[in-house]
């Protein structure tokens, strides 16, 4: 499995374990464009290979009465407190920029989505502390 990550800068997020709080926060993040294969991500020619993207404004907050869930089973080296929260908010503007030959084949328009964070529906979120056999 391949999964693209990147450094968020510090202070993008705050969590607050006893109240149940937590909240993800930040601008203007350049990102990889995840073409979806192995291939695509190699071939010049297809259209949507190497385009970057800008995540313009991410804002993900979880808040809200929860319960406390048991640690889990002890695992070799893994340990962890974790917390179910009631209600999660997403607000994201994201935005791919208009690119033309040679970086594509043919001109394309850039692409923005934005979610509203009123829409957002909650089916379950946890957030918690843990400790892993590499991360100790």
């Amino acid at each position: 499995m391949l999964m693209w990550t990147a450094d968020v800068p510090k202070g993008s997020v705050e969590v607050d374990l006893d109240e149940g709080e937590a909240v993800l926060h930040f601008r203007n993040l350049s990102t990889v464009f995840d073409v979806f294969t192995v291939p695509n991500s190699f071939d010049t020619a297809h259209a949507e290979g190497f385009v970057g993207s800008v995540i313009k404004n991410l804002r993900i907050r979880w808040f809200g009465p929860g319960t406390m869930e048991a640690p889990p089973p002890a695992a070799a080296d893994f340990t962890g407190t974790f917390k179910q929260i009631a209600k999660t908010t997403i607000e994201v503007d994201v935005q791919t920029p208009a690119t033309k030959p040679p970086f594509t084949p043919a001109p394309m328009n850039g692409f923005e989505f934005v979610a509203d964070p009123a829409t957002t529906v909650t089916h379950f979120a946890q957030i918690g502390r843990e400790r892993n056999g590499l991360l100790k």
